[in-house]
């Protein structure tokens, strides 16, 4: 067949299909929205799972330490010595493993950035040559070494408008001179946002296994995965079991967790990621996968309308090929459309989505279409509009050419058609069950999230994120004495009830530290220290004994206040009066604490998780050592609690200034209300239900139509029987009646086998749950719901049109 034919027929084909604009229209917005939602999910799935990592060599990078959760592989300071000396690995570097709050200063200008404090080994490790400027030098990464900083590429830009002559110069950290020596390449990429880097400075003979840190290391050529894990495990579980520091239970902890060595893109990119997007990228695929059969649907039925035309072609004697043509060709000028339109869409949604897509799924990125995405928008398409288009080349050899011949093209749908169009509805009710099924059970999770108890009070009350200047306040008198003036200050606002500071606020953040119970057992525990109206703040109530009070200062009796958790795992039911140790780190020797109050749980991780046992210690009472390791984390959490009916609004307008009043060049962070802080915490869940339950929408409207079109097909091609029937006596309800009976049994079929699916997926859709089964008679009851109302309004208007049959009319016309 010459391409002048093939030109010819294709062209054809598209003259008649953009002489049918509804048909058109409606075929290219089914494909589109079901091209839409895939390539916005797969182009997160690129960002986050697919594209290989930006540093030479990716497949060399392995982590080091102990997964202990599905987040990193963690590792410790006394870990990075003996890794430095394994024979597996060409290199290593060492991190933190999050980002803190930082002060810094060009000028007077002081503001709070992110830093990430690594050592050179890092960046040595990964490979990747710096934008401009170097790395960190040996004398730099020493303890107690000069100062000096890396800027990301981001922060470059916006800060120091992408000024090369930003290196050399020097930046306030901390109020310490520091020296601008590199910036980052634009293509780097890591999952912690930051915009500094600054030199860790480990000490190599520290025996600390606190495993806040991450390890690096590049294999050598030739040393597989497994035996550097091997290795570490050797190497590594040799120094947990030697360490003197460590207490039997917390030695005995760490090895339930071997350490081990990990793909770093497994480890560290995609922990978090892989399971959610893997389900949304389903749901997108479902949504796909429905509008493939609409448009089969609708493609067949085209098929029908050109039925007579094929067979007259067919009779004189043009081959089976050439007449499939036709059908192609709309289906290339449908895909190539829907594609097009789908991209669009997918762009559009990214940008709506950005804000709730957390960057560190994609590696520190905005999410956005990737030209991987693109290409994928294309060929998914045009791929399913071809093989919709196929049901039309099934159509015409299949043809009866006496029956089409004949009939004049008024054969309608046949037995075969009609089963095939049936099957179609079935199998669209089935993929919209499922997925209407995940966004009922989503629903229901955040129904039950919501109706958890925190434990505090978060209305009206806002929070900010202060890290004392450390070069000012490294004492932590000092730091005490400016957080009383603060506090002070922030007390006379108007509309202010109560103000308190702390270590954490009462969820979204933890800070683990080691006890000593009265039996003597060693333990770790969330720790809180505070200022004497942080439980008025949050509404906190004291269950026994009494909270912290203004005269539990730095000269009186140490004491703490214990969470109700602790108290009923670990001092029985008398809990007033022990003696509980604080282990100071940073002195290494503990500190005996007697219980004086009970305070309510708070869910510290968020309605999903229970309430830990916490430790709450006057600020006053807060140990130079245990400051020092604190800072390191961070900097303090201020609470302002405004009086009722005051909106809070009058805290947040003066609370700069009052702050620049008492603490001049104290810059601030993270300021927000409580009330968002908390809602926070279902982040997750929210995003699961926005997704689900999108593509689940959309999936019931397109099912809605599909069984629309099948139904006024099938009742338009029955036209002449339901004439007859009404002719005979057949009452216009009966026919309204069967009509609908066979799009219920249809939807019932459907929904049956879904339920089925559902349920099948039970375990893997159990994870994303809360408080909820797969089998919830809510959800389902819900599913069915809204598919038999969908249903029965879909099939409604072919029905009555089955009714209103003129009999001497349909009749007439056969």
């Amino acid at each position: 067949m010459s391409v002048a034919i093939l030109w010819n027929e294709a062209r054809q084909s598209w003259r008649g299909l953009l002489r049918r604009p509804g048909y058109l229209l409606l075929a290219v917005l089914t494909l589109a929205l079901g091209v839409a939602t895939t390539t916005a999910v797969f182009s997160l799935l690129d960002q986050a799972l697919l594209r290989p990592l930006p540093f030479p060599q990716a497949d060399r990078l392995v982590t080091l330490g102990q997964y202990f959760d599905t987040e990193r592989n963690s590792a410790a300071p006394g870990y990075y010595a003996p890794a430095r000396g394994m024979r597996s690995f060409a290199s290593t570097g060492m991190l933190r493993s999050w980002a803190i709050n930082t002060n810094i200063a060009r000028g007077d200008e002081g503001r709070v950035v992110g830093s990430l404090r690594v050592d050179r080994g890092f960046l040595e490790t990964l490979g990747m040559p710096m934008a401009l400027g170097r790395n960190f030098n040996a004398e730099e990464d020493q303890p107690n070494g000069p100062q000096a900083v890396i800027l990301s590429h981001v922060f470059w830009t916006q800060y120091y408008g992408a000024d090369p002559a930003a290196i050399g110069q020097t930046l306030q950290v901390e109020g310490r001179a520091a020296q601008v020596i590199g910036v980052l390449p634009a293509a780097f990429q890591w999952p912690v946002q930051f915009d500094v880097l600054l030199p860790m400075q480990p000490d190599l003979a520290s025996t600390n296994l606190s495993t806040n840190e991450q390890i690096i290391a590049r294999l050598k050529p030739g040393v597989s995965v497994a035996a550097a894990s091997a290795e570490t495990g050797a190497v590594l579980g040799a120094v947990i079991r030697q360490n003197p520091r460590m207490t039997e239970q917390g030695r005995r902890h760490l090895l339930e967790f071997p350490p081990n060595a990990l793909p770093l893109k497994g480890s560290v990119f995609s922990s978090r990621t892989g399971n959610t997007l893997w389900l949304f990228f389903g749901a997108g695929a479902c949504v796909l996968l429905i509008a493939a059969i609409n448009l089969a649907s609708l493609m067949l039925l085209r098929a029908l309308g050109r039925s007579h035309d094929s067979a007259v072609r067919l009779a004189l004697g043009a081959p089976l090929a050439r007449l499939g043509l036709p059908a192609l060709a709309e289906g290339l000028l449908i895909g190539l459309c829907g594609a097009l339109i789908g991209i669009a869409l997918a762009w559009l949604g990214l940008r709506l989505m950005a804000t709730w897509v957390p960057p560190e799924w994609i590696r520190g990125e905005a999410a956005a279409l990737t030209p991987t995405s693109v290409g994928f928008a294309l060929l998914a398409g045009a791929a399913t509009a071809l093989l919709a288009s196929l049901l039309g080349v099934l159509r015409v050899r299949g043809l009866r050419l006496t029956r089409e011949l004949v009939g004049g093209g008024r054969a309608g749908w046949s037995r075969g058609a009609g089963r095939l169009g049936r099957g179609l509805v079935i199998a669209q009710v089935v993929v919209a069950a499922v997925l209407l099924i995940g966004a009922a059970l989503f629903t229901r999770t955040l129904q039950r999230l919501s109706e958890v108890p925190m434990g505090f009070e978060s209305r009206a009350v806002t929070i900010f994120s202060l890290a004392p200047i450390r070069e000012r306040y490294a004492e932590v008198d000092a730091m005490i004495q400016q957080t009383d003036r603060i506090v002070e200050r922030l007390h006379r606002l108007p509309g202010v009830a109560h103000v308190g500071a702390g270590s954490n606020p009462p969820t979204a953040t933890q800070l683990n530290w080691s006890y000593v119970l009265p039996d003597g057992r060693s333990i770790s525990a969330q720790y809180r220290f505070m200022t004497p109206d942080f439980f008025n703040v949050f509404d906190m109530p004291v269950l026994a004994g009494r909270g912290i009070g203004p005269q539990d200062t730095a000269g009186a009796e140490r004491i703490c206040v214990v969470s109700a958790a602790f108290a009923r795992q670990y001092l029985g039911d008398s809990p007033l009066g022990k003696i509980v140790a604080i282990e100071d780190d940073g002195e290494d020797r503990r500190i005996p604490m007697r219980v004086v109050g009970v305070v309510g749980d708070v869910r510290q991780f968020g309605p999903a998780e229970p309430a830990p046992p916490i430790v709450y210690t006057p600020l006053a009472q807060l140990s130079p050592g245990a400051w020092k390791v604190i800072r390191g984390f961070g900097g303090l959490t201020y609470a302002v609690q405004s009086q009722a009916g005051t909106g809070g609004g009058s805290a947040e307008r003066g609370l700069r200034e009052a702050i620049a009043e008492v603490a001049p060049q104290q810059p601030i962070s993270d300021l927000d209300s409580m009330d968002a802080v908390v809602a926070s915490t279902t982040s997750d869940q929210k995003l699961n239900l926005l997704l689900v339950g999108l593509f689940a929408g959309l999936a019931l409207l397109l099912a809605a139509v599909g069984l629309y079109a099948v139904m006024a097909t099938a009742v338009a091609a029955r036209r002449h029987e339901f004439g007859v029937r009404a002719a005979l006596g057949a009452e216009p309800r009966r026919l309204l009646r069967q009509v609908l009976r066979e799009a219920g049994l249809q939807i019932a079929i459907g929904l049956l086998v879904g339920l089925g699916i559902a349920m099948a997926m039970s375990r893997f859709l159990q994870r994303f749950l809360f408080e909820v089964r797969v089998a919830d008679p809510l959800a389902i009851g819900a599913v069915v719901a809204a598919l038999a109302l969908a249903g029965l309004l879909a099939a409604l208007s072919p029905a009555l049109r089955a009714a209103r049959v003129p009999p001497m009319q349909a009749l007439r016309n056969e």
